[in-house]
């Protein structure tokens, strides 16, 4: 489908650029190299996510799905050089820099209504299908896309005033356009360098609770957790009644990892520190004991 996005992206672009340039709108010129950045993203989103799949070696033991992050990471840097090349136009223009005024017509309508159905059909279907694969690539992608849905309506407006005999809204709109942009850049970049950095992905104090409703288990502390979605590592201590062999500690370290599993949706790895709690602390009676913590 990424494939299919990538000829969409390539249509759009073109078909805004093309009138933008005929007719000299910089709003519908910046808008179609706001969507070419999206052909250049597809093709970014299709190598970090074949990259990312390919499976743990021994030199990558994690596995290879922060290539994926990487490539969402590129998406950020991308609509934060396209920001810059659009202001750039508009200010010029501002400063009184040579230009043919902006000559709009009906096709300018259909052009941006006709990429705005598209655009609106693509965000829904890389979000919804991001929120399944939980993959950052395709989530960043679709935010990208939405902020194009958004840039689209706003240059429907400004074209209206144009016709109407505004033509100094076209220089607004551009370097509203580069604002938008610049802010969608800055969003995708927070989010991913967030998953590089390692951090936190879910509430120590919530695992810690699932931690302690196992049987056998007396207290758990020093959780940290990292990763991103689908990705989720956890690390912790736990504490278990003292008594137990070390057969029945293991046992009891594996239904903690089963637990944290089935409670938090993406956690690939628990690596459990199993120590020995105090004689007096309370834990959950293991199956084949009495209330009281006695076999």
């Amino acid at each position: 489908m990424l494939w299919v996005t990538l000829a969409l992206n390539v249509a759009v672009a073109a078909a805004k650029i093309a009138y933008g340039h005929s007719a000299h709108a910089l709003s519908i010129r910046a808008d179609g190299f706001h969507s070419l950045t999206d052909s250049s993203n597809n093709l970014v989103g299709l190598l970090g996510v074949w990259w990312a799949s390919r499976p743990a070696d021994e030199g990558h033991p994690y596995g290879h799905a922060k290539f994926e992050v990487l490539a969402a990471g590129l998406v950020g840097v991308s609509l934060l050089g396209m920001a810059y090349d659009v202001a750039k136009g508009g200010i010029l223009r501002i400063g009184g820099a040579p230009t043919p005024a902006p000559q709009i017509d009906a096709l300018a309508f259909l052009v941006l209504a006709g990429t705005l159905a598209v655009n609106v059909g693509v965000s829904r279907w890389e979000r919804r299908r991001g929120e399944e694969l939980a993959s950052p690539m395709l989530t960043s992608d679709a935010l990208h896309t939405s902020s194009d849905v958004m840039v689209t309506i706003g240059v429907l407006a400004s074209v209206a005033l144009v016709r109407l005999g505004y033509p100094v809204v076209d220089i607004v709109a551009a370097i509203g356009i580069a604002g938008f942009i610049a802010w969608a850049g800055i969003g995708v970049l927070r989010t991913n360098l967030a998953y590089l950095a390692d951090s936190a992905r879910l509430d120590p104090e919530r695992i810690i609770a699932v931690a302690k409703t196992v049987p056998g288990v007396a207290s758990a502390h020093k959780v940290r957790t990292r990763g991103m979605p689908g990705s989720i590592y956890v690390d912790l201590h736990i504490q278990v009644a003292p008594h137990l062999t070390v057969v029945d500690a293991h046992r009891v370290t594996h239904w903690v990892i089963d637990a944290l599993k089935a409670d938090f949706s993406g956690v690939r790895d628990v690596l459990v520190h199993t120590e020995p709690a105090r004689a007096d602390q309370p834990y959950v009676p293991l199956p084949d004991e009495t209330p009281g913590g006695s076999r």
